[in-house]
Formats: structure tokens, C-alpha cells, sequence
């Protein structure tokens, strides 16, 4: 029951912050917003994720971070929608944005992994 509280309140954390960005993006119907939070959802949960295999960390803290708050802040289904709603009225703008979205949420996230994984070699040498 631990573990469902813990995603429920991250995720609710991950929304509210999904919905503040795309308030402050100022049109949260365009695929502006969901671009930003995938691309750097992709990136911190690469970069969690590869710091926090081996560590101290508690499994609750990684879960509740990584399932929870980037879980409920990234969001799949939001670029497919924005995609298909967008696509007929700027359809250039729309498919760049989701090949964007695509193509940099890999190269983020493999940046985030190497990253957090050198990192992660940094803590286990001053140990």
C-alpha cells in the first residue's frame, strides 16, 4: 500500500508541474508544452534512473520520483492527441515537433544514462 501512495502523490506532483509548464508555455493544446516535458522527462528519468541503480538511495525516494513525478509529468498519450489534432492545420510544424519529440527524448535519454552512470562511477571511486 506503501508504494501506491508513493506514485499516487508523485504523479500528483508530476501532473501539477505538467499543467504549470504548459500554463506557462501559454497554450496547452500545442505540442510546445508536451515537446519540453518529454524531452526533458526522457532526460531525467535516464539520469535517475543510471545514478540510482547500486546506490543508498531509498527504493520509495526512486519509485516515487521516477514512476510518481517524471511518470506524471511526461506523457505519451498527450503527443499523440496534440499530434493528431495539429496535424491538419500546421502539418510541417507537427511532425517536426513529434520527430523532435521522438528522436531528441532518445538522444536525452541517452545522455541522461551516461551521465548518471558516470556519476554514479564517481561515487562508487570515493567510496
Amino acid at each position: 500500500m506503501g508504494s501506491i501512495l508513493i506514485v499516487f502523490l508523485g504523479g500528483a506532483l508530476g501532473g501539477l508541474a505538467r499543467y504549470g509548464l504548459n500554463q506557462w508555455v501559454g497554450d496547452p493544446t500545442s505540442l510546445l508544452g508536451t515537446t519540453i516535458e518529454n524531452l526533458t522527462g526522457s532526460f531525467l528519468l535516464a539520469l535517475l534512473t543510471a545514478y540510482a541503480v547500486d546506490s543508498d538511495w531509498p527504493d520509495a525516494l526512486v519509485l516515487g520520483l521516477g514512476t510518481g513525478v517524471i511518470g506524471g509529468y511526461t506523457t505519451f498519450s498527450t503527443l499523440m492527441l496534440a499530434t493528431m489534432t495539429n496535424i491538419r492545420q500546421t502539418p510541417g510544424r507537427t511532425l517536426g515537433l513529434f520527430l523532435v519529440n521522438l528522436l531528441g527524448g532518445l538522444v536525452l535519454a541517452g545522455l541522461g544514462y551516461y551521465l548518471g552512470d558516470r556519476a554514479t562511477e564517481r561515487r562508487e571511486g570515493e567510496q
